[in-house]
């Protein structure tokens, strides 16, 4: 497939998950719509590139969904994670970091088609990964005084837990993820 053969050769390419679709209910079985999720990075305008995957492994009908924040660029993977793009427990939420503008953007999920429903300051500088549990969500900023910071995460929307910033051992903390 040519459009995802441009994305992998691009090498902007942050994290991938695969997720089954909402809603699918166990009479729809192989049936049911799953998708493929891809962030950019791109330091310009950050996107994730959402496919839908056909029950037998196929990607189709890639569409694009603004972060409405930077990536931080670069051929190869610059923010060096694994949790730059993370899935919710529930599979009802994306979340995406936004290195070059150090925010997190939140995308509830349907099937291959994505809302964006909150982005927030990430409390530190160049997030490189999130991690979510139940209604916490937490941050790894890498860049300046590299720290985590924490959130609850309420019907699509972050809001900053007060008192929740912790700094790490050291400066520009390159971490895989949380």
């Amino acid at each position: 497939m040519k459009g995802l053969e441009t994305i992998l050769a691009m090498g902007t390419m942050a994290v991938v998950t695969a997720v089954p679709a909402m809603g699918a209910t166990e009479s729809e079985g192989a049936a049911a719509q799953h998708a493929l999720f891809v962030m950019t990075n791109d330091a310009d305008s950050n996107e994730i590139v959402a496919f839908e995957r056909a029950p037998n492994g196929t990607l189709q009908s890639p569409r694009k969904y603004s972060t409405g924040g930077r990536g931080s660029g670069g051929t190869v993977d610059p923010l060096g994670s694994q949790g730059s793009l993370t899935l919710s427990d529930d599979r009802e939420f994306l979340f995406a970091v936004n290195a070059g503008s150090g925010t997190v953007s939140v995308f509830r999920v349907f099937g291959a088609h994505l809302a964006l429903t909150d982005k927030v300051p990430s409390g530190g500088s160049e997030p490189n990964a999130v991690e979510q549990r139940g209604n916490l969500v937490y941050v790894l900023n890498t860049a300046g005084s590299s720290s985590v910071v924490g959130f609850q995460l309420h019907e699509g929307r972050l809001a900053r837990i007060s008192d929740s910033l912790r700094f790490l051992s050291a400066n520009f903390v390159n971490s895989a993820s949380l």
